[in-house]
């Protein structure tokens, strides 16, 4: 699991995205090639890996080290939040979720400190 974000949407407590948009989301998916061919760095997460912020290309960008840290952060609060409405939306699957979906889920909830 990749993520870039300061949080499950990547929204800034001002309610303001802080990422410049999706024609940006490009230098993520290099960092996701590089990974794949084991180049590039990673730092491990309770949500999965997320780059270090020397391992993504910010060329031409204008990010301050605050919300580039702000965008790599896992807000393990939040994502408890998150995960438990991704628990609401996966109860809607009943017995047809997967077993392999189910039990990523488990192990997430796991990771965040959840029951």
């Amino acid at each position: 699991m990749i993520v870039v974000s300061s949080g499950p949407a990547g929204i800034t407590a001002a309610a303001t995205a802080i990422w410049p948009g999706f024609g940006e989301n490009v230098r993520v998916l290099k960092w996701i090639l590089e990974r794949v061919q084991g180049r590039g760095e990673a730092q491990e997460t309770p949500i999965g890996y997320v780059p270090p912020p020397q391992s993504l290309d910010l060329s031409g960008l204008n990010l301050s080290p605050d919300t580039l840290a702000e965008l790599l952060r896992v807000d393990v609060d939040d994502w408890q939040l998150e995960a438990e409405d991704q628990g609401l939306f996966l109860e809607k699957f009943g017995d047809r979720l997967s077993v392999e979906i189910r039990q990523e889920y488990q192990a997430l909830l796991k990771r965040l400190g959840k029951p």
